[in-house]
């Protein structure tokens, strides 16, 4: 089992359907986003997922908002698919304002909050 290194509070599982835009990229890659923290997200996805280092935007709707969230983020790493033909990779958000930064930090920080309260 590998150790978690990560620092950020995150969200795991956290199951949304969301879009990757990759430029240029031929059409957005559907998938879902399982894992989010203020600082990155993993997505997995039954098409073919981006290459590490590529740029891409992440299109997600989160909490209460009616429109998708645009996030620019980078492809930190690719798992090829253990089961079946799905996929994981991990972005890390770069520019994003501070404003998105903290709406995620309040998203995560509610659905712990909530999840406290049921295994309570």
């Amino acid at each position: 089992m590998r150790e978690d290194k990560r620092q950020t509070p995150r969200i795991q599982p956290f199951v949304a359907p969301c879009r990757v835009l990759e430029e240029p990229g031929p059409r957005p890659l559907a998938g879902y986003l399982t894992d989010l923290s203020p600082r990155g997200a993993q997505v997995s996805t039954q098409g073919l997922p981006p290459t590490p280092e590529a740029a891409v935007v992440l299109e997600v709707r989160l909490g209460s908002e009616p429109a998708a969230t645009r996030l620019p983020a980078r492809v930190k790493w690719v798992r090829a698919a253990e089961h079946g033909d799905w996929h994981a990779f991990g972005l890390t958000f770069e520019a994003i304002s501070a404003a998105e930064r903290s709406m995620l930090e309040s998203l995560v920080e509610e659905f712990r909050r909530r999840a406290a309260q049921v295994s309570s």
